[in-house]
């Protein structure tokens, strides 16, 4: 078939009366004699645009390259690696320092706003992890972590390009990770701990007014946006 279309615009081609192109020297070089300042920041814009549009289809088409991309993504404190985890993850490891608290002293222990999201109930339980670092919260089967959302990364996640989605909550980015996945906690220096390895759910992430925000659980992508827009 490639053939025959190859053929048969050759013969066209052959066919086609085209008319000699005008002499564009001149206004070549008129063009370039032209000043236009105003000019260069449009051309800049529109080659920024042309890149983006091309690499967001690639992105779309091309395995490899959501991969090469999803090796440099970050939300908040959460770095995603497209590659295995380095150890097997276990079902519910401790987390350093990790210790119950009431709500009260978790918000007393913390520098950043601990929210609780609406329409779970009170949590069954609330943890201090690494000191004042992490705050995690379990609402049954749904885990809630909030951790200040600067510099220091706290959890590195280890999965594929085709589990990770970029969605929305409450207009702000968010990456939703739509399989289980090994998590990682990162220690004070950036060091992977490896005793922390444990397998996460399905995972909501996202960064609001300088706080990083899981949700994790057994949830569908609206169930656990639903949970994150109730957050306040």
């Amino acid at each position: 078939m490639a053939d025959d279309l190859e053929a048969a615009l050759r013969s066209l081609g052959a066919r086609l009366d085209v008319p000699d192109p005008p002499p564009m020297t001149d206004r070549v070089l008129a063009r370039l004699d032209r000043p236009a300042p105003s000019t260069l920041p449009r051309r800049l814009l529109a080659a920024a645009v042309a890149a983006l549009v091309a690499l967001a289809t690639a992105m779309v088409v091309s395995p490899a390259v959501r991969a090469a991309v999803l090796d440099f993504l970050r939300i908040g404190g959460v770095e995603l690696q497209n590659a295995p985890a380095p150890v097997t993850p276990s079902l519910d490891p401790p987390l350093p320092g990790e210790r119950d608290v009431t709500l009260a002293e978790a918000r007393a222990a913390v520098d950043f706003p601990l929210r609780v999201p609406t329409g779970l109930g009170p949590p069954g339980a609330v943890r201090l992890i690494d000191g004042d670092r992490v705050v995690t919260m379990a609402f049954g089967a749904v885990r809630v972590d909030q951790f200040d959302g600067g510099l220091d990364q706290m959890f590195t996640k280890f999965t594929t390009a085709e589990d990770i989605h970029h969605v929305t909550v409450d207009g702000g980015p968010a990456v939703w990770v739509d399989r289980p996945h090994p998590v990682l906690y990162t220690d004070r220096d950036g060091n992977l701990r490896e005793e922390t390895a444990r397998l996460a759910g399905t995972t909501l992430i996202w960064e609001a007014d300088g706080v990083t925000y899981r949700v994790e659980g057994d949830l569908t992508e609206r169930e656990a946006i639903a949970i994150a827009e109730s957050i306040r």
